[in-house]
């Protein structure tokens, strides 16, 4: 660890400043981001933190309300143009497209998910990265900053946010590991406890439970498959759909669950939960919505994905339309998520471009 945390310092410190960038909005980004912009202004650096997507899900709305995280952090696209060089974390997905097209050059990568052999190659000889399979890349934040001889002040901001991000990437613990379990313990101990229990407690709005009734009256399920829609939702509550692909998951006799909605009347929103671990669920999601999809999966083996579809706007656009939109968006879905595919229908997803998004979340 000494090791480690010797290279981080020298590679923050031949930085100018730290950009650090997050591609998707949730606890365990905004924790590691919020601990690693501590320890770099703890080097004297000015720090700026750049998210992808937006504040949707009511917890993180929760968060970004209580401790002011529109003074920290920034939407990407307001990310200076000439700004490449940066930090990401919770990831580690240089040409991920919930970047809206912006051209990065990570100096540092800390995540927990699998990464390609290019990654490490390109970038694990001119900068810092770590990336090991653990349930919350804000462990391997937390394990750095301790290292380094920082500690966090009591009541703290990156206290709370750092432990609330550990204790929901591992599903409440329970996809923890030994590792995962001292962090949070060490976190948790600084963290304001008040504040943790009503981030725990976050409401969900009435139209939560809309949705989650039509997710219901609408399923179809096969041989441990479930896929079901919401039909048009705003993108505000399209976070809905990673709650409720959750909740579905949870049911014994399902081993991938699959919610769907129409965002903003022009893309199609994917949240996918699977929990047999003789899938490939990378390869599953790949096949069915090519590159428009991604999966990280748990130290436990637990994999959680998503996916976008551009829909076709314009002529094709229209209230008059939108019975016909949701039943053609159903029937395809039905059709991906419960039959096996052939090998024209894998081929025409790899050779198409189904569209780019702005942003899809897990």
């Amino acid at each position: 660890m000494i090791e480690l945390t010797e290279q981080l310092k020298k590679t923050i410190d031949d930085m100018d400043t730290v950009p650090i960038v997050i591609t998707q909005v949730d606890p365990d980004a905004i924790g590691s981001a919020m601990l690693l912009r501590y320890i770099a202004m703890k080097l004297g650096k000015d720090v700026t933190i750049y998210y992808c997507g937006h504040f949707g899900h009511p917890q993180n709305r929760t968060m970004f309300t209580l401790f002011d995280l529109g003074s920290i952090m920034f939407p990407i696209k307001e990310m200076p143009k000439e700004i490449k060089s940066c930090a990401l974390v919770d990831s580690s997905m240089v040409n991920d497209s919930r970047l809206m097209g912006r051209v990065i050059d990570p100096i540092i990568i800390i995540d927990h998910h699998d990464t390609d052999l290019k990654t490490r190659e390109e970038y694990d000889e001119n900068g810092f990265i770590l990336i090991e399979r653990i349930g919350a890349a804000t462990t391997l934040l937390a394990e750095l900053l301790f290292s380094m001889g920082y500690t966090l002040p009591k009541n703290s901001k990156e206290a709370t946010l750092g432990s609330l991000a550990v204790f929901t990437d591992t599903k409440m613990l329970i996809n923890a590991t030994e590792r995962d379990v001292l962090a949070y313990s060490k976190l948790l101990e600084l963290a304001d406890k008040e504040v943790f229990r009503q981030l725990q407690s976050y409401p969900l709005p009435q139209r939560y439970f809309e949705h989650f009734k039509e997710a219901v009256n609408n399923w179809k399920m096969k041989e441990g498959r479930l896929v079901t829609g919401i039909g048009f939702v705003s993108s505000k509550d399209a976070d809905q759909l990673a709650i409720i692909a959750d909740s579905l998951i949870r049911m014994p006799e399902i081993q991938v669950a699959v919610t769907w909605g129409i965002v903003d009347n022009s893309i199609v929103r994917i949240s996918a939960r699977c929990t047999d671990p003789s899938m490939s669920f990378h390869d599953f999601l790949t096949e069915r919505f090519g590159k428009n999809s991604g999966v990280k999966t748990s130290s436990v083996g637990v994999a959680e994905g998503g996916a976008f579809i551009k829909l076709p706007s314009g002529f094709w656009a229209g209230d008059e339309l939108k019975g016909e939109l949701i039943s053609l968006v159903k029937r395809k879905m039905d059709h991906l998520i419960l039959e096996e595919l052939s090998i024209n229908e894998r081929a025409n997803v790899r050779d198409n471009d189904m569209g780019e998004a702005n942003s899809f979340d897990i």
